[in-house]
């Protein structure tokens, strides 16, 4: 539908027909594009206003880009607790993610934590504390991001166990045939 009407649009100024303009036996004027009679006049329209369009923008290429950004930094992250493969206890409920970050943070990025590759933090802090963390294996990962979302780095990603206790509920007793 707004294909034809854009194309109606389009054309409608090369298809424009002329228009006349009468008066019927009750006095009602009438514009139209088929005259009725001869008494019909013909009616000269005002052009049509239209704006130009602006200039074309050029067209940058990838290499311009490139070359008008500095270079951009690349991190080295390491997730130095907890380390892989480690089995948190049970009486644990917290856990601690610290990191180490070589360079040094930049003003404008961010250290991105994630958890089984959800979400946990975006912090310029080189540890956290995931409080309750849930029971069972997770894996842990942190990603240096720039301002605009763009990857700077990521670390190994470091698996961790964590124990919880399981509270099962008694069976309910089977009844025995007498």
């Amino acid at each position: 539908m707004r294909f034809f009407l854009l194309c109606l649009m389009l054309i409608s100024p090369w298809m424009m027909a002329d228009v006349y303009k009468s008066v019927d036996k009750n006095g009602r004027v009438i514009y139209t594009d088929n005259p009725k009679d001869e008494k019909a006049q013909k009616v000269e329209l005002r052009e049509i206003n239209t704006v130009p369009g602006p200039p074309p923008v050029p067209q940058s290429t990838p290499a311009d880009s490139f070359q008008s950004q500095p270079a951009a930094i690349s991190y080295q992250i390491k997730i130095v607790s907890p380390r892989n493969d480690l089995i948190i206890p049970v009486g644990q409920r917290d856990l601690g993610i610290a990191i180490t970050v070589t360079p040094q943070l930049e003003d404008g990025h961010l250290l991105v934590y994630f958890m089984d590759g959800e979400l946990l933090e975006e912090t310029t802090q080189t540890n956290i504390i995931v409080k309750d963390a849930p029971r069972g294996i997770h894996t842990l990962a942190v990603e240096a991001i720039d301002a605009d979302g763009r990857s700077l780095g990521t670390s190994a990603p470091v698996s961790v166990s964590l124990m919880r206790p399981i509270i099962k509920k008694a069976a309910p007793p089977v009844p025995t045939p007498k």
